[in-house]
């Protein structure tokens, strides 16, 4: 009973003391509003992107084993170029022809120029692959706008050569406990029984 009258006294006390007003300003560095620090005109600069980066080329990356994703981008003299063809000749589409280098086999797809990038499914692991951009009629016309680079698509199967540390058992162990082959299956930390169970 003595200790806590004792806490309400000092409690009293503290409180009845004058209180050096401090700025809670001064404690903290001085933020500053991006409108104090940048005039209008360079917000607006800096929020729009450019058309295009004056550059004509075509990159091609590649996904996951079946899957890639390309983009691309125009000068100024091949956008007026495309522009041109497109109207002298109302036939011609913008498309992607994919070639899989190693089947020696070719598609192609329609695209939209201005989209800027697309997904293309190459459809087969551990082949080799290159994309052409440009205008055609789905037959045998076909103007090139820009060649992209060369891409591998991984395996989406372990590999033949096994380390000889690593048995094929170990493999199918790891595999097993990692949740492979079942279907929603996850990792052993995160398994849960089944939710009902065969009479």
């Amino acid at each position: 009973m003595r200790g806590f009258t004792l806490r309400k006294r000092i409690a009293r006390e503290t409180a009845s003391r004058p209180r050096k007003k401090t700025s809670s300003l001064a404690a903290s560095p001085p933020l500053i509003h991006p409108a104090e620090s940048f005039h209008p005109q360079e917000i607006k600069a800096v929020a729009e992107l450019p058309f295009s980066y004056g550059e004509t080329k075509f990159v091609l990356l590649v996904r996951d084993p079946y899957w890639a994703f390309s983009y691309w981008d125009f000068s100024g003299e091949t956008w007026n170029w495309v522009q041109q063809k497109l109207s002298e000749d109302p036939s011609l589409k913008p498309m992607i022809r994919v070639h899989d280098l190693d089947a020696k086999s070719c598609y192609s797809l329609l695209i939209s120029l201005e989209a800027r990038n697309w997904y293309l499914h190459l459809g087969k692991p551990d082949h080799r692959y290159v994309a052409e951009l440009g205008l055609g009629n789905g037959r045998s016309r076909f103007y090139l706008i820009a060649r992209s680079n060369e891409v591998r698509t991984p395996r989406d199967s372990p590999a033949e050569v096994i380390d000889p540390e690593w048995s094929d058992r170990d493999f199918k162990e790891i595999y097993r406990l990692s949740g492979g082959g079942q279907a929603g299956g996850s990792s052993l930390g995160s398994f849960s029984p089944p939710l009902h169970s065969e009479s």
